[in-house]
């Protein structure tokens, strides 16, 4: 069931009793379960797994208990099992609704092929319409929207989330919302999605781009997944990769076979090299692993450790 037709049903204040829902926009996903429970009526539970509510939904008893939303997500024994296939005959649940969550799961499997016709997939919605969206629901300038989109890597539950967080900020200093945004983002009250700056900031220094690594540092360190440990850990493997393939000075030398690395691993690496030279490149890797055992043992702490590096490779 595409997404819109599972729209339009609920336009139409029209539920069924079992829905399956796969892919990664979970806060979508929130939108349409509340939307069910509001028009069913029925209270929100969300349960471990079906087994542990199997028999509600599918056996008879002299004494009926009140109608029940159930949620389950990422149920993988009911996934695997057969079960799904006797649940599937049932056209009612004595009243209870079933939505089952996937996250990470092929539409092509056995499961959801079975399920076409109460599935839907929520794909991760596209910048473009984001940035349209909260243009049309916040009122704030278009090229704002898209800043806040790129800083919240695409997410929309941590887009809605910012945006309540802003919203908070506004009313409690008498604020509009863009001044609210501008003061923000001057404050750096959003920050950007941490997978993104930590690509950015270890590749600066492996790229020996100096005043770009300190640059995102302070960005880094203001994040709470800003860990020196794992940051090290990322650089270490950088700097051994780029060791390994700029030390085999030949070209045809550089195989899977010869450096236990990926062709695209070996691709990217090489793009990387000639930054620093061996005796360079050898300093710092057993920098790298000083450091972390330093932080470990407790010799080194952990904040003054990428200022320590910095300074120690330039």
């Amino acid at each position: 069931m595409d997404i819109k037709d599972l729209k339009q049903e609920l336009l139409n204040k029209k539920t069924r009793p079992y829905y399956v829902f796969i892919g990664d926009e979970l806060a979508l996903q929130d939108v349409y379960i509340d939307k069910i429970r509001e028009l069913s009526g029925l209270e929100l539970v969300r349960a471990n797994d079906v087994a542990s509510i199997y028999q509600k939904l599918t056996s008879k008893t002299l004494f009926k208990s009140p109608a029940t939303l159930y949620v389950v997500r990422n149920d993988d024994d009911f996934y695997k099992s057969n079960a799904w296939k006797d649940l599937l005959k049932k056209s009612d649940f004595r009243g209870n609704i079933l939505i089952l969550l996937y996250s990470g799961v092929k539409k092509t499997s056995d499961f959801c092929k079975a399920h076409d016709a109460v599935l839907t997939e929520f794909d991760l919605i596209c910048p473009s319409l984001l940035k349209n969206r909260l243009n049309a629901t916040t009122g704030l300038q278009l090229n704002y929207c898209e800043d806040i989109v790129k800083m919240c890597g695409g997410n929309y539950g941590r887009i809605k989330n910012e945006i309540f967080k802003l919203q908070m900020y506004a009313h409690a200093n008498g604020y509009s919302l863009t001044t609210a945004y501008l003061r923000g983002k001057a404050f750096n009250l959003i920050h950007e999605e941490i997978g993104d700056i930590i690509f950015d900031f270890t590749n600066a220094i492996a790229e020996r781009n100096i005043q770009k690594a300190y640059d995102l540092y302070p960005k880094i360190m203001q994040t709470e997944d800003g860990s020196a440990v794992k940051l090290i850990t990322v650089l270490y493997n950088t700097f051994r990769q780029i060791l390994m393939v700029q030390s085999t000075t030949n070209p045809k030398e550089r195989t899977e076979q010869v450096l236990g690395l990926t062709k695209g691993q070996i691709y990217m690496t090489s793009q990387k090299c000639n930054r620093y030279n061996l005796f360079e490149l050898v300093h710092i890797v057993k920098t790298l692993r000083e450091i972390e055992k330093g932080i470990k043992v407790g010799t080194i702490e952990e904040k003054f450790a990428l200022p320590y590096l910095m300074g120690e490779i330039w």
